[in-house]
């Protein structure tokens, strides 16, 4: 009688059980740089709209800044039409505060549908593309709540400065509206015991 003979164990993967783990390997990874180049793509838009987003919520501010610190002015009255308006405030973007400077809020198309520009003192400073550039218009409001589409209105209303100008975005159901009012008085000030330049 013959003593059974003992297998010797494996001390390794045969050649069918390493190419197996190699795929489920090369499978995964695939899946894991997938989900990466996904989440990097993610980030990007989201970081894009957040700056798009500071963006257009900084213009809004600056526009309402400047809006409330118009002052009339003589030398440089207030104009408005649709597509833009210019005069004096105190609150310049770029210029000391307090300090009288001329501004110019535009919009203007361009190849790309069309942009928002500001301008100070005769310079262009700063400008903000806009989506929906087709219904963008400015509209100017008069101490009763009447809008008008141009300043001075059409009907020679007395006063330098409109109450408010607001900024239109979108048309019928869409349309989106930012108010901003004037602070200062809308006529301009003469000052009785001011002294006569010699």
């Amino acid at each position: 009688m013959s003593a059974p003979r003992l297998r010797a164990a494996s001390a390794g993967f045969t050649l069918m059980e390493t190419l197996v783990m190699l795929v489920l390997v090369s499978m995964a990874a695939t899946m894991m740089f997938q989900m990466l180049n996904s989440y990097r793509i993610a980030q990007q838009r989201i970081a894009a709209q957040a700056g798009q987003m500071d963006r257009s919520s900084l213009f809004e501010v600056w526009l309402v800044d400047g809006v409330r610190g118009l002052r009339a002015d003589p030398a440089k009255p207030f104009v408005g039409s649709r597509s833009s308006f210019e005069g004096v405030t105190l609150n310049p973007l770029y210029g000391s505060g307090g300090a009288p400077s001329a501004i110019k809020w535009q919009l203007r198309a361009t190849a790309d549908g069309g942009e928002i520009a500001y301008a100070e003192d005769g310079k262009d400073r700063w400008s903000m593309p806009l989506r929906d550039f087709d219904g963008a218009r400015f509209v100017y409001f008069d101490r009763d709540g009447q809008q008008h589409d141009q300043w001075p209105p059409a009907q020679g209303l007395q006063e330098s400065l409109p109450a408010g100008v607001g900024f239109v975005r979108g048309t019928g159901v869409g349309e989106r509206v930012r108010l901003a009012s004037v602070s200062g008085p809308l006529i301009v000030h003469d000052d009785p015991f001011e002294l006569e330049p010699e």
